[in-house]
């Protein structure tokens, strides 16, 4: 029982030494904080304001002064002033005269005195006159027809073969079968009427048939064709195509 005292006594004295040296650490630092506390206000830096700098802008400057007149010569007159007269209204205002131009004399011969008129300069009185040598006689017009292109000749026609059957070749039976395909290539020279006046093959069909597709074109009638208001012959060419579907 004493040895059991003794050890628990020898237990109490560390914790009391504890307890007062953690009170004394806790009381020395929140002094030394309440201290920087009040250190740190006491000693405040005052901030200098920050410095504004203002610039007025220059005065505009005067204008320059305007230039000195300039200096008369001694030698310069003043310009007289013209006086305007106002007629009166009484007054006639005549119109002034102009000179007669005087003929001139060119040197030219106007020939004697009795001779005939329109005689020739430097002829003598009583002398004939030359006459003028005649016109020559106007150019006979070309009766050469005028070569058109094909569709310009093939406006012309009236009687279009290519419409109107009757004016079409009547073939033989053997080229109307079908799938026969035939084509000729004709020169045709019309009056200046409108009359067919040649014909010829440039590239016949068949020599059985050229004979008579050249009869048949004979037939044609054709529009005169004019130039500068003057009908005038004209020959072209036409592709003359027969085809069986």
């Amino acid at each position: 029982m004493p040895f059991e005292a003794f050890l628990t006594q020898g237990k109490a004295k560390p914790r009391k030494a504890r307890w007062l040296t953690g009170s004394v650490s806790l009381c020395l630092h929140g002094g030394l904080l309440a201290a920087a506390v009040v250190y740190s206000i006491w000693h405040v830096d005052e901030l200098s304001p920050p410095t504004v700098t203002v610039t007025f802008l220059a005065a505009t400057p005067p204008p320059p002064p305007p230039p000195p007149p300039k200096r008369k010569s001694p030698d310069s007159k003043p310009k007289p002033t013209r006086e305007i007269v106002q007629p009166k209204p009484t007054a006639l205002l005549q119109p002034k005269e102009e000179p007669k131009e005087e003929p001139k004399d060119d040197g030219a011969d106007d020939g004697e005195e009795g001779g005939v008129a329109g005689g020739v300069a430097g002829g003598v009185a009583g002398g004939a006159v030359t006459p003028l040598p005649a016109a020559p006689p106007p150019k006979p017009e070309s009766t050469a027809p005028k070569m058109l292109a094909g569709n310009v000749g093939g406006m012309q026609i009236l009687t279009d073969p290519m419409k109107d059957p009757r004016y079409r070749v009547v073939l033989p039976p053997a080229f109307n079968r079908p799938g026969i395909r035939l084509w000729a290539l004709i020169k045709i020279c019309v009056s200046k009427e409108g009359d067919v006046t040649d014909v010829k093959l440039v590239k016949g069909m068949d020599p059985s048939v050229d004979p008579l597709l050249r009869e048949k074109a004979m037939s044609w009638k054709y529009r005169p064709y004019t130039i500068d208001g003057r009908s005038v012959p004209f020959c072209y060419s036409l592709r003359y195509d027969h085809q069986v579907q």
